[in-house]
């Protein structure tokens, strides 16, 4: 039987929402469009009743940047789709929102709650609260639980880019081969440690870092929510004034 790439990989982000849903959120939270996007500079993020049916329904949007797949692992990967769970937990039940894109004390003590630690530099002594914010996962927290129960099967995404950003992204790395938390994750759940994929596609891949001599001297920057467009050189990383979030090329 042929391969259905888009069923294939969006029934196990489904089951990885649905698992952090059901082990961090209590079933708080509803169904929502779950997409791929290439936005610049991130891992992914949330916009409220960004989808609409016929009928008038609306669903919020979580969004993960597959060119960053790549050279992640397992573990990034969901720390990533979590953080954005928790701003669509913030959304429904918070009672103190802030501003698009920013990241406040309610959406932190949240985090934390759930055993992801919010810091801006993604590592331990970083600011709790900003606009562009990290996270790093508590040792014997809430999220690594559920993360190795989630992947004492295996969990793999299987599909990624074959055009992966150069530029890593903010996302937290181990640094220290005696970490009590890599030790714990090696024993009883190591396929959170793998890159996305350990098929041999991944050799097929262009590591090679993007030819600056061939960059438009100028690219067109649009929001993904207010449309916003604005042009300047490719390698810029740029806000939305109104809406707090990156635009994309």
């Amino acid at each position: 039987m042929a391969h259905n790439p888009t069923a294939e990989f969006y029934e196990l982000l489904n089951q990885a929402y649905q698992h952090f849903n059901n082990r961090l959120f209590e079933d708080q939270l509803p169904w929502c469009m779950l997409t791929l996007q290439r936005s610049r500079n991130t891992m992914g993020y949330f916009s409220p009743e960004r989808w609409v049916d016929g009928k008038g329904y609306k669903a919020h949007e979580i969004a993960l940047n597959p060119a960053y797949f790549a050279r992640h692992r397992v573990i990034d990967v969901l720390q990533t789709l979590v953080h954005e769970q928790s701003h669509l937990w913030q959304h429904l039940h918070g009672r103190h929102r802030s501003r698009s894109g920013y990241h406040n004390k309610e959406w932190a003590h949240k985090m934390e709650s759930i055993g992801l630690v919010p810091s801006s530099t993604g590592e331990v002594g970083g600011g709790r609260t900003g606009q562009s914010m990290s996270d790093y996962p508590e040792p014997g927290g809430r999220f690594l639980e559920a993360c190795m129960a989630l992947c004492q099967g295996g969990y793999q995404l299987k599909w990624i880019d074959t055009e992966p950003a150069w530029q890593p992204s903010s996302q937290p790395r181990f640094k220290n081969e005696d970490d009590e938390m890599l030790v714990e994750l090696l024993e009883h759940a190591p396929a959170l440690l793998r890159p996305v994929t350990t098929s041999n596609a991944s050799e097929e891949i262009n590591w090679e870092p993007p030819d600056k001599t061939k960059a438009l001297s100028k690219s067109k920057y649009t929001c993904v929510q207010c449309h916003i467009n604005v042009w300047g050189k490719p390698t810029l990383n740029i806000l939305c004034g109104n809406c707090m979030l990156p635009l994309e090329i």
